[in-house]
């Protein structure tokens, strides 16, 4: 069933959704009411040292109370023993800085925050604080959109950071895409946060406006979820989940908002789904500043999904890629994830680390086979047990004021046990990996990036099939702006004083492959302790523009060169 009123729904609600996973403080257009009174009673009851100009705390110097700037940039490597306050400045933290207090910035970023001491609360807000300066005293502008002017879903944004209630709430669930139209959730919420720490509670039912809405079937799923955490910047959480839902097969190469923006518009879908029904129990010691780390257990059943026809902008006549069928069955899992993000911003990093290690094992027995390119010697009724791990690890690394390299290394698939599932395989193909080839093109023979055996057997949709991947993407940034000064420190005060990311262009390189696990001569399997040669890896270069908001590029194959170059679009950073 084909519903325009939903398809234009499914423009809006992915927007939202791009910026609502980033916090939603930066992105106000003004500083919450809270914030501004804050920010005026702390300058003007500060009573270690204020400045209003570039101020710089050396190494070994100890500063008794608090430090107040206004306009910095603030450069700390010394002692602070109180709170610190910038006001429409940036600050830099140097490994050496220890603050005992809290960080409030207001109208600038934070570099170094996860290589320095910050005893307190660290809070960064973007906007810049508008007001008057009466002698040492300032005061903040009152006619800065006051709460009762202001919109309604900023009022809800606001409230969303203490206790909070929805009766009913209406959310997308998903990416846009070819299963399900938009996964709409529509339900309860209650978030309490007390001072040993905070509560929440989800229960929606999940509409899929593919086929919830038509009249010979009904597909409604749920997703239920509470977690109580205790402690506030460092503690433990314990949390359950009972779902039926539709998960993507991969989901590390594009974002939700990527995809749904590709699906809807140009009638293309970067991912394959299958189907999730069961529950699970898990267990978070979570670190606020850089680090969570979670384990859980989970029942599940898994099934296939059959393909809708959702409304999309343009193309709307053409024919979806075939969804491939999954291996269906009821599987016991255990997880352990870990994160660690020392990134001086997750959207747009100029330094830092990025760490995502996730290890599963699962077991449990076929009620379905899907069809491979290659036998697989799996039947119905088999049972399967296995273990498969998947790293991401990136480096970003800041040369100079406008210049950055950065490195991303992805490894995944097969550890021990049972080949893979279908819905658990993986592949290096497209956009948000190897982006000088086509997106699940019919190659002919040998296919490394999805591990297809050949186009005579090759899957209908040409689903991920490959036991183990490797990927290895560098880029370098050059920035487009004007600088005020020399001076490493001063620079970025300068350059992001606006609040919005510079324009950058952009040089890239990747390689990678996937293989699988086992003998053969087919250029797919590989004993279980090699590596295929680096010759046999796909390669890529390319060249592209970053607006701030999205980025335009261009990236041609060079371990193919008979590809034709392939030109893209990207929304913030492609890693």
């Amino acid at each position: 069933m084909r519903s325009t009123f939903f398809a234009l729904l499914a423009v809006s609600v992915p927007l939202a959704l791009g910026a609502q996973q980033r916090d939603t403080s930066l992105d106000r257009q003004n500083l919450p009411r809270d914030v501004r009174r804050q920010v005026e009673a702390r300058w003007n009851a500060a009573s270690g040292l204020r400045s209003t100009e570039r101020l710089d705390i050396a190494e070994g110097r100890e500063v008794r109370g608090d430090v107040a700037v206004q306009h910095g940039p603030l450069l700390i490597g010394g002692h602070v023993t109180g709170n610190v306050l910038a006001v429409n400045s940036d600050v830099v933290l140097r490994p050496t800085a220890r603050i005992d207090g809290d960080l409030l910035v207001v109208g600038g970023e934070v570099e170094g925050r996860n290589s320095a001491y910050v005893g307190g609360e660290i809070r960064i807000y973007r906007q810049p604080l508008r007001y008057s300066q009466e002698g040492d005293r300032i005061i903040a502008d009152r006619s800065e959109a006051p709460d009762e002017e202001e919109g309604w879903w900023r009022r809800l944004e606001r409230r969303r950071t203490n206790s909070w209630s929805d009766p009913l709430r209406i959310a997308q669930a998903g990416a846009y895409n070819r299963v399900e139209g938009l996964p709409v959730s529509v339900g309860p919420a209650i978030y309490q946060r007390r001072p040993w720490g905070t509560f929440r509670l989800d229960a929606a039912a999940v509409l899929r406006t593919g086929s919830s809405f038509a009249s010979n079937e009904s597909d409604v799923g749920h997703d239920v979820r509470a977690e109580l955490r205790l402690g506030r910047r460092n503690g433990v959480g314990l949390g359950g989940r009972a779902f039926n839902v539709v998960d993507p097969v991969e989901d590390w190469q594009l974002s939700n908002l990527e995809v749904a923006l590709a699906s809807f518009l140009f009638h293309r879908d970067y991912r394959d789904y299958y189907q999730r029904h069961g529950a699970s129990a898990y267990v978070i010691l979570f670190n606020r500043r850089d680090a969570t780390l979670m384990t859980s257990l989970s029942d599940e059943r898994w099934g296939s999904r059959i393909l809708t026809d959702p409304f999309t902008l343009f193309h709307n006549t053409d024919d979806w890629r075939p969804n491939p069928l999954v291996d269906e069955g009821r599987f016991h899992l255990a997880n352990a994830t870990l994160r660690i993000d020392t990134r001086t911003d997750p959207d747009e990093p100029w330094s830092g680390w990025y760490v995502n290690a996730d290890f599963e094992g699962g077991r449990g027995r076929y009620t379905q086979v899907a069809v491979a390119s290659q036998p697989r010697g799996a039947a119905v009724g088999d049972p399967v047990s296995y273990t498969r791990g998947f790293f991401d690890l990136r480096r970003y690394n800041r040369l100079s004021p406008d210049g950055q390299v950065n490195l991303r290394v992805v490894l995944g698939g097969w550890l021990n046990g049972d080949r893979l599932p279908l819905e658990r395989r993986l592949s290096v193909d497209g956009p948000g990996a190897l982006p000088g080839f086509d997106f699940r093109s019919d190659r002919g023979g040998v296919d490394v990036g999805t591990c297809s055996a050949n186009a005579g057997a090759a899957v209908a949709g040409f689903p991920a099939e490959c036991d183990r991947i490797a990927l290895a993407q560098i880029e370098y940034r050059g920035g487009i702006t004007f600088d005020f000064t020399n001076d490493w420190d001063d620079d970025m005060h300068y350059r992001r004083r606006s609040g919005h990311a510079s324009v950058a262009w952009v040089v890239f390189a990747d390689a990678g492959r996937g293989w699988n696990v086992g003998t053969g001569s087919d250029g797919l399997s590989y004993a279980r302790d090699r590596v295929p040669p680096f010759s046999t890896f796909r390669s890529d270069v390319g060249i592209g523009l970053d607006l701030g908001g999205f980025g335009i590029y261009g990236a041609k194959a060079v371990s193919a060169p008979s590809q034709p170059a392939n030109f893209f679009v990207r929304l913030r950073h492609r890693f």
